[in-house]
């Protein structure tokens, strides 16, 4: 069960998928450069794990609202993962009525 009050929409789900994914970037960047053994390359390692489990956990609670019936083109898996980064468009707010990622 989530720990949300209100479900998160799928539109919140791609919005947060693309800003940790962001931070997954600058994280891996920062460990890139970082000394090795340091404290900052220490805690920049120690996020990234807590990050990746929180994708993890936001993953799960993506797919517990988002049915296959709503996801047509198969998009839940690459919201917090993969290369993919997921751009809204409102011109198809009339689509949602079948799929949860038409805007």
């Amino acid at each position: 069960m989530s720990d949300f009050r209100d479900p998160l929409s799928t539109d919140d789900h791609v919005f947060l998928g693309n800003c940790l994914r962001n931070t997954r970037d600058a994280l891996i960047h920062l460990m890139a450069s970082a000394v090795p053994g340091t404290s900052t390359y220490r805690e920049a390692d120690r996020t990234l794990a807590a990050l990746d489990r929180l994708r993890a956990e936001l993953d799960h609670d993506l797919r517990g609202t988002t049915s296959w019936e709503r996801d047509p083109r198969g998009l839940t898996g690459k919201v917090y993962y993969g290369l993919v980064r997921l751009i809204g468009s409102a011109e198809a707010a009339e689509d949602h009525a079948q799929d949860d990622f038409a805007a």
